[in-house]
Order: C-alpha cells, then sequence, then structure tokens
C-alpha cells in the first residue's frame, strides 16, 4: 500500500465516513451497507490498480440472502457492492478532460505530503453524497452519476 493511499484512506476516514454515517450507512473499511425495511443499499470505495484514483460504486437489492449461479448462498451482511449484476449499480465519479477514459476515478495521483489536498479531495467526495441518494431513491443521474443500468432513469443538468 503506498503513503500516498494511506493519507487518502485517512481523508476519507475523516470526511466519507461520517457522511456515509448521517446517512444511515454502516461499515469501517471500504464496504458499506445500509438496509430498510425493504431494501438494502450497498456502496464500496474502490481503489485504483495502479494506485492515485478511486471510484465509489454502489446499488441497490432486495433485502435478503442472494443465491448465486453457482449456488453458494451469501447472507445479507456479507453482501456487496461486487455481488450485484452491473445493470444494478452505479459509480460516482470525477468528471473532466483530465480524467482517463474507463475510470474516471477521483485521482489523488501527485498529492505528496500535502494533507490540505487529501482532506480537500474527500470532502468534495463527501458533498457529492445526495446524487448518489439521487440514484439509489429514483434512479436519477447526478452530474458525477455514471450507470449501465437503472431503467427510467432521467438524466439532471
Amino acid at each position: 500500500m503506498s503513503r500516498e493511499g494511506d493519507l487518502m484512506r485517512r481523508a476519507l476516514k475523516r470526511h466519507l465516513m461520517p457522511a456515509l454515517d448521517t446517512r444511515g450507512f454502516t461499515g469501517k473499511t471500504s464496504a458499506f451497507q445500509r438496509k430498510t425495511a425493504q431494501w438494502m443499499d450497498l456502496l464500496d470505495v474502490q481503489y485504483g490498480k495502479y494506485g492515485g484514483q478511486f471510484i465509489l460504486e454502489f446499488g441497490r437489492r432486495e433485502r435478503g440472502e442472494l443465491k448465486t449461479s453457482w449456488g453458494e448462498v451469501v447472507s445479507e451482511d456479507k453482501l456487496n457492492v461486487a455481488h450485484l449484476s452491473p445493470l444494478r449499480r452505479a459509480r460516482l465519479e470525477e468528471r473532466g478532460p483530465s480524467m482517463g477514459p474507463l475510470m474516471r476515478g477521483f485521482s489523488f495521483e501527485g498529492f505528496g505530503e500535502e494533507a490540505a489536498r487529501y482532506d480537500a479531495l474527500a470532502s468534495r467526495v463527501a458533498a457529492l453524497l445526495p446524487q448518489v441518494e439521487g440514484w439509489l431513491e429514483g434512479g436519477v443521474l447526478g452530474s458525477h452519476i455514471h450507470s449501465l443500468g437503472t431503467p427510467g432513469a432521467r438524466s439532471v443538468e
């Protein structure tokens, strides 16, 4: 794990995790759940393979255990976003010309030891959580949401 990755994780712990907690998500590291009587909202922080960036991927499913196509049964408490079909999840991403064509994650590459830069990025991501809520609740495609599915989603400018 890189030093930059450690600094980014700490900033997310200071800024993003309290914002998720306020919205009812529980979790400790990079996988979070929120349960209602009918739904489970799943959210994962996923870091780029080569470091320097991350995305938030999230989705919603009905409550209950999941039986995989190969027969494994996964309890609710062990479910994460990867268990959902790509058509039932979305990503919160950075947008702009500086981001790559594939992952378009939030970049912290080159931040070095400047803690204020990590904190600013983590705060910016936390401020985008209403877009996550909009997608989960109504399929609204906010300006930083990338979705492969979501029938009936509508774009918000």
